[in-house]
């Protein structure tokens, strides 16, 4: 299949003969060059900066409509059934909310600021621990941004080990999320409005 048509036109005709490959947990692995180009198309839009120090907050330029929530609860374990049960139910939201967002043959882009990015088919699972690492960058940025966006850039979600923040955009997303959250997030750290 032809890489462009594959990516939904990512790339712009960079990636021609990338293989595409979804594996039986949704995730189509890209090379160093084809990654790279998604990660530039994602940096040079959002303005990404990795940080661990409030100076260098928040990661991207967050764009209207935007809502930041604070994930400061859920680290500190203050979540009914402490930690691991509460970034249980924060990755359950973000895949419910790139579910909502995509069709179910559709993929969502996913970054990782020091290895390739990739593809994610959000439907291919039905429960966030059936996707690898979801605790630890995957679904729930533990250590490592977790960073999905779709196609077009026209929604995403953006989660940040160190200010300990999720940063949903995007109409879609922005809707789907606050639908679909019934108290496990309460605090919104801020709000871009449309």
């Amino acid at each position: 299949m032809d890489a462009d048509r594959f990516f939904g036109g990512l790339g712009r005709g960079r990636l021609r003969g990338c293989p595409a490959v979804v594996d039986a947990r949704g995730w189509v692995d890209l090379d160093w060059e084809a990654g790279g180009v998604l990660w530039s198309d994602f940096a040079d839009k959002f303005g990404f900066r990795a940080g661990t120090s409030s100076k260098d907050w928040p990661a991207i330029a967050e764009p209207a409509p935007s809502v930041v929530w604070d994930l400061s609860p859920i680290f500190a374990g203050a979540y009914p059934g402490g930690f691991l049960a509460g970034a249980s139910a924060v990755a359950g939201l973000v895949l419910g909310t790139l579910q909502d967002c995509t069709d179910w043959y559709e993929t969502v882009v996913f970054h990782d600021w020091v290895h390739p990015s990739g593809l994610f088919r959000p439907h291919a699972v039905d429960e966030p621990q059936e996707v690898s690492g979801w605790d630890t960058g995957g679904l729930f940025p533990n250590g490592d941004y977790t960073i999905f966006v779709g196609r077009d850039h026209a929604f995403g979600i953006l989660g940040h080990p160190w200010e300990q923040s999720l940063c949903v955009f995007g109409d879609p997303a922005v809707d789907a999320f606050a639908a679909r959250n019934h108290g496990v997030l309460e605090k919104i750290l801020r709000q871009r409005d449309r």
